[in-house]
């Protein structure tokens, strides 16, 4: 699994790690149910769509037009919960599946294409 730390403008750090099928976004701790991330540059953004484009060969940022390709929510089999993000103000809204996980949130294919055209869109890349 690779693993990548980047730091906000308010020394909040969120843990990218991707694997061959998903890509997942992590805190440092456990005990953290809510979390905001500072989108202060591009460079997580980047590095998200850099690997999903070394993942996934097919991968093309697209509209969300399913419930499946909607970001707001994943479901972590693991905690049998689910898990939350809102990009509002700038900034990265993560609710946590569970106390006991450092996971925020996972992204499967679908999900991180919709989500990177929209970053694209609303972020101007």
């Amino acid at each position: 699994m690779k693993e990548k730390a980047f730091k906000d403008e308010h020394g909040r750090e969120i843990i990218v790690k991707s694997n061959r099928s998903n890509i997942q976004i992590h805190t440092k701790e456990k005990e953290i149910i809510d979390y905001k991330f500072y989108l202060d540059s591009t460079e997580l953004i980047r590095y998200l769509k850099d690997q999903a484009e070394s993942i996934w060969k097919s991968f093309t940022p697209k509209e969300a037009d399913s419930f499946g390709s909607d970001y707001a929510e994943f479901y972590n089999r693991k905690t049998d919960s689910n898990g939350y993000l809102e990009f509002r103000n700038e900034s990265l809204i993560f609710e946590s599946p569970s106390k006991e996980t450092t996971l925020l949130y996972q992204f499967n294919k679908r999900k991180l294409e919709s989500f990177i055209y929209d970053m694209e869109s609303w972020l101007y890349l």
